[in-house]
């Protein structure tokens, strides 16, 4: 197996390389000057102290007085040099290490993607519990300018659901970033950011230091203080160097990601690429609901192997949302990504460390290279101890969410119709398709509906176009919101593209203009949609279906007014807790204890109004015994000068069930109208 020939780098990645390492030298240059600086105010702190031994007598204040300086300029030289001495280790603790004579087919796949990309051999490969493949090393300093081998870490959540095929276009992709010399400017950039966040925010144990000298000596903390100052004046400037160079860590980052994807395709093809990058999601969905099934409260049942569940759920997901399955896996095509996109709103987020998923594909597509020789077996069919690895895994799962095993263990069909019963609790009926999830039923002039009634089918109120309505409001919402940060300056951009063209930040107010029309006229249709529902149910009930609807209506359209004004008290009073997480003088906690005190009184009547309101109806009776106590305590949260975690951890315990149940509840009386809904459809 030769190495195959590279794609070119593209021209939008050269002009990223060149301004990373411009702002690179930009940033040793000031550093170094800072470097120079700090040694000549050293040089100058200890020109002073040898003249201070050497003028005055040596006494207790003299060394009180040469201990401060020596100690200032000490701190303020750390300061600048300690990042070089940080050793990044990576944890593998929570991985296990697999050898060649364990897993000889895995690395014969590692073998081609290192001989095909053109890289070096992973140093070890590891195996984690997850959806994700990556390659790292532990990061000192010197790793700038010495070559460090590689780890390679892959997950059996990844190795679940993917084709071999797949699975090498995953790991060519990640030996990608490191197969050309010219990605190396990333760690390089990388490396800069990580010695401006250590100099920054990466400073506790420095800061203890610091205060554990301030407090040997009033002299020596005014010493240390200054330090501080001039370490603040420092952080300052590396503030400013920081959020630029690390906007320019993610350009160059994005640009990376286009590069990777452009390797892997050259090895594998654009379809397998693909089909590999559009199953992510799904699969890590299905990894993180087997294991939140086995969180849930009410479930009572065990597993040795979650990639079992996972694989369950995976094909479980194909099934609901239409999916076609390939290869005993779901095949997903970017339209059914898209579906609930309906954003035309196009920016790109400088923060982002990767490409969208749309463009990444786009990009793979644009390179037409055709799949050829493709093995289309499951990647865990490569492993000869995937099941024994499994379980390990599932252990190491259950200990971690700390969960113990039961011994009740489920059959796959069991596990799946458990998992659905939860998931039916938890949704909406199928035949709204969705139609209910991001906006409420309408019920204007329910009493006085008298007019006829057209032949239409129920299903047609809930069509793929009607749903579509809804998710375009939303997106033009949204969007709107956005457009309008860019028009105040909030959002700092020059220019933007909307529904395919290019406009600058002046042209706004023309897009908003065509915006706000086109959510007139989805407003309009949705309303008329919302009548013809209204209508059709009104025929199609009986008088006790109609008395019901009408109860159950005014019920939820009260209870959705009265969450508004649950929610504001809850956002008023939580803002007078923040205090109890900062580190503060015994008076400034006293002063905000009582603060919080007065206003908690003012939120506990919401308390106690919400646990006589329609919401209590659909409250559980535990969640209602929590919020109880919370409003008959008679809590002060501070006293002989430290907190009372009892009462704190009771607060944090009713504030969190304040909002699970508002929502909880909120939505089994949403639900409980919708499924009379679904009554009288049917």
């Amino acid at each position: 197996m030769s190495k195959k020939t590279l794609p070119p780098i593209s021209s939008e990645y050269k002009k990223q390389v060149t301004k990373a390492i411009l702002y690179i030298i930009l940033f040793f240059l000031v550093y170094l000057v800072l470097i120079t600086l700090a040694l000549v105010l050293v040089a100058a702190i200890g020109y002073l102290v040898f003249e201070i031994i050497a003028n005055f007598r040596f006494n207790y204040l003299i060394i009180l007085l040469s201990g401060g300086l020596i100690g200032m300029a000490v701190f303020i030289l750390i300061f600048l040099v300690k990042f070089i001495f940080n050793f990044q280790k990576n944890d593998t603790s929570a991985f296990i290490e697999i050898k060649r004579n364990q897993e000889p087919e895995l690395f014969k796949l590692i073998d081609e993607v290192v001989q095909e990309v053109g890289t070096d051999q992973p140093k070890k490969l590891f195996l984690s519990n997850d959806v994700n493949a990556f390659v790292n090393y532990n990061s000192p300093f010197w790793s700038m300018f010495f070559p460090v081998r590689k780890n390679l870490t892959i997950g059996m959540g990844l190795i679940n659901t993917t084709t071999v095929s797949e699975l090498k276009a995953i790991l060519a992709h990640e030996f990608g970033h490191f197969s050309q010399k010219s990605m190396k400017v990333g760690s390089y950039v990388n490396q800069a950011n990580k010695m401006i966040y250590d100099m920054l925010y990466n400073n506790k144990g420095f800061a203890d230091s610091m205060e554990s000298f301030a407090s040997t000596h009033a002299i020596i903390a005014i010493f240390t203080r200054l330090a501080a100052w001039i370490i603040e004046g420092i952080q300052w400037v590396l503030t400013k160097f920081y959020d630029f160079l690390y906007l320019k860590h993610m350009s160059l980052s994005r640009q990376m990601e286009f590069n990777a994807d452009a390797i892997a395709t050259y090895v594998v093809g654009a379809d397998v690429k693909t089909s590999a990058l559009l199953r992510l999601d799904l699969s890590e969905s299905a990894l993180s609901n087997a294991m939140n099934f086995y969180l849930d409260k009410n479930v009572k049942a065990d597993t040795k192997n979650i990639y079992q569940n996972q694989t369950t759920l995976l094909h479980y997901f194909a099934q609901e949302n239409n999916h076609e399955i390939k290869n005993d896996l779901p095949y997903i095509n970017i339209n059914e990504i898209e579906r609930y996109n309906k954003s035309k709103l196009q920016i790109e987020d400088q923060w982002a460390s990767h490409p969208t998923i749309k463009q990444r594909i786009e990009a793979i597509k644009k390179l037409n290279i055709p799949s050829e020789n493709v093995d289309n077996r499951i990647s865990k069919n490569i492993l000869k101890h995937f099941d024994k690895y499994a379980e390990k895994f599932t252990n190491k799962l259950f200990e971690y969410n700390m969960l113990t095993h039961t011994e009740e263990f489920l059959s796959e069909e069991e596990f799946r119709e458990q998992y659905k019963s939860i998931v039916n609790e938890k949704s909406f009926h199928k035949i709204f398709n969705s139609y209910y999830d991001f906006k409420n039923p309408i019920f204007e002039n329910l009493e006085n509906e008298t007019s006829t009634l057209d032949e239409v089918k129920a299903q047609d109120f809930f069509s793929d176009d009607k749903v579509s309505l809804v998710f375009e409001k939303n997106a033009l919402e949204n969007d709107a919101k956005v457009l309008e940060m860019i028009q105040n300056g909030t959002y700092k951009l020059k220019t933007f593209d909307y529904d395919g063209a290019k406009f600058t930040k002046s042209q706004t107010p023309k897009v908003l203009k065509i915006l706000k029309q086109r959510e007139e006229q989805v407003d309009q249709k949705i309303k008329e949609n919302d009548d013809a529902i209204l209508k059709y149910l009104w025929h199609k009930a009986s008088l006790e279906q109609k008395e019901k609807f009408s109860e159950l209506a005014n019920r939820f359209t009260q209870t959705d007014k009265d969450f508004d004004e649950y929610y504001n008290a809850f956002q008023e009073f939580v803002p007078h807790i923040n205090f109890m997480s900062q580190r503060l003088d015994f008076e400034t906690i006293l002063r905000n204890r009582n603060i919080m005190v007065s206003k908690e009184k003012i939120f506990k009547k919401k308390v106690t109004e919400l646990l006589s309101s329609t919401f209590a109806m659909y409250m559980e009776e535990e969640d209602q015994e929590v919020l109880s106590e919370y409003v008959d305590a008679d809590f002060i949260y501070f006293e002989n000068n430290k907190y009372n975690d009892s009462e704190i951890q009771i607060l944090d315990k009713a504030l969190g069930k304040y909002q699970e149940t508002m929502s909880k509840s909120y939505f089994k009386l949403k639900k409980e109208l919708l499924e009379l809904m679904v009554e009288i459809l049917e």
